[in-house]
C-alpha cells in the first residue's frame, strides 16, 4: 500500500515554554530516526499545502482565531523574558512562532485528508498532528487548533461514513463534542478516566445525542492498563464497528502518552502493545489517516511512532537504535523497545469484560442507513 508521509522540518524548532510538557522537538526525533533506519526510502515524503483562514474557520470560531493570532503578534522579543518564558502551569501559552506552528501541523493534516479523498494514497501519516482537545471557541490541553476535526470535515465531502479512533491517555473531548450529533462519524476513545485527570470527560454514558445517539463510544479505563487487556478490548470492539458501521475511512489518533512511564499518562503499554492498533487497522485495507497526539517522554514517543511507521510499511526494524542526530536523547538504553513499569493494573478482568460487553451491546444497537 502507498504511504504518504507528511514532514515539516521546522515543526520541531518551536518551544511552548521551558519546562512545558509538550516538546515539538519529538517530531524532529521521529523524522531523524526514520531516516536513520532507512524507512524514508519507502515513504512518499510530502509537505502540506498552504491553507487559508477560511479553511481553519470551517470549524473554529473567528474570534478565537483572531484572539490567538493577535496575542501571538503582540508578544514580541522585548515582552518575553529570555525570548521563551518558563513554564508556569499554563496549558496553552502564547509563544514566539505560534502562528506558524499551528499552520504547519494543521496544513499537513488537511493535505493528508485531501490526498486520501482524491485517492492518491491509501495511508497518510502526520505525526505532528492529532491536537484533539481544541474547541471551536478556544484552545485547550496544549491544543490551539483542532486539525483532526478540520481533516474529518474535509473527508466528509467525499466519504459518507468515518470511524475516528483515539488511543491517547486523555479523552478526545474536542473531536467527540464536534460530532456528538452526527451519525456519519463514529468516535471511539480509549482513555484514562478519573477525577482531576484532564479533561475529566468521556464516561461510558456519553454516547451521542439526537441523530448521533449511540454513535460515540467511550472506554473509561483505570491506571496501569497493560497490553493484553488493551488488545482484548480494542480488537473485538473495532471489529464489531467494522461489521455494523462499515466505515469508508478511518482516522486514527495515536497518542503516545498511553505508553508506560509517560510523565502525564497513567497507562502501562509497551511499544508493541501500542502498535497492535495500527497493525490491526492496516490489515482491514480501509484507507487510513494516522495522526500523532500526546506523548511526553519524547524518546519513547519517537521509538513508538517510528515502530508504527514500520508496521504501516511492512518493514522490520533492528532492535538496536541506529546512530542519529538525537542519539544522546536515547542514552542509557539504545534499544527500540523499552522495559515497561512494574506498576499494577487497576483494571480488573471482571470490570474490563463488563465494559467490553456493554460497548459491544451498544454497537449492535446502531441503526445504519444502507
Amino acid at each position: 500500500m502507498k504511504v504518504n508521509y507528511f514532514l515539516e522540518p521546522k515543526i520541531g524548532s518551536f518551544i511552548f515554554s521551558f519546562g512545558h510538557p509538550m516538546k515539538p522537538i519529538r517530531i524532529n526525533m521521529v523524522n531523524d530516526l526514520i531516516k536513520a533506519y532507512g524507512l524514508d526510502n519507502w515513504l512518499n515524503i510530502k509537505k502540506g499545502k498552504n491553507i487559508s483562514f477560511e479553511e481553519i474557520e470551517n470549524f473554529h470560531n473567528e474570534k478565537h482565531m483572531f484572539d490567538l493570532f493577535r496575542k501571538n503578534n503582540k508578544k514580541n522579543f522585548h515582552e518575553i523574558e529570555n525570548f521563551f518564558p518558563m513554564y508556569n502551569g499554563e496549558d496553552c501559552p502564547i509563544f514566539s512562532g505560534l502562528t506558524e506552528f499551528v499552520n504547519l501541523y494543521t496544513k499537513a493534516s488537511l493535505t493528508a485528508a485531501l490526498e486520501l479523498s482524491q485517492k492518491n494514497t491509501e495511508i497518510a501519516i502526520n505525526w505532528s498532528g492529532g491536537f484533539h482537545h481544541a474547541k471551536s471557541v478556544g484552545s485547550s490541553g496544549f491544543c490551539y487548533v483542532n486539525d483532526i476535526i478540520i481533516s474529518i470535515l474535509e473527508l466528509l465531502k467525499t466519504f459518507k461514513k468515518i470511524l475516528y479512533i483515539d488511543i491517547d491517555a486523555h479523552h478526545g473531548d474536542g473531536v467527540e463534542e464536534a460530532f456528538y450529533l452526527s451519525k456519519r462519524v463514529i468516535c471511539l476513545s480509549f482513555h484514562n478516566y478519573k477525577k482531576f485527570f484532564f479533561p475529566e470527560t468521556g464516561c461510558q454514558s456519553n454516547n451521542g445525542c439526537g441523530s448521533g445517539k449511540n454513535f460515540s463510544f467511550n472506554l473509561p479505563l483505570k491506571p496501569g492498563l497493560k497490553d493484553f487487556s488493551f488488545e482484548d478490548l480494542f480488537k473485538p470492539i473495532v471489529q464489531e464497528i467494522m461489521i455494523r458501521f462499515n466505515p469508508e475511512i478511518i482516522v486514527f489518533q495515536s497518542g503516545a502518552d498511553s505508553l508506560s512511564k509517560d510523565p502525564l499518562g497513567k497507562f502501562n503499554l509497551s511499544i508493541k502493545g501500542h502498535g497492535t492498533c495500527i497493525e490491526f487497522l492496516k490489515n482491514t485495507k480501509i484507507p487510513l489517516l494516522v495522526l500523532g497526539g500526546g506523548g511526553y517522554n519524547i524518546s519513547h514517543v519517537s521509538r513508538c511512532w517510528v515502530y508504527e511507521t514500520s508496521l504501516l510499511l511492512n518493514k522490520k526494524l533492528s532492535p538496536k537504535i541506529p546512530f542519529n542526530f538525537y542519539w544522546y536523547r536515547y542514552r542509557g538504553f539504545f534499544r527500540l523497545n523499552f522495559k515497561i513499569s512494574k506498576i499494577s493494573d487497576k483494571n480488573s478482568k471482571k470490570n474490563l469484560l463488563f465494559l467490553r460487553e456493554k460497548i459491544l451491546k451498544n454497537i449492535r444497537k446502531l441503526k445504519i442507513n444502507k
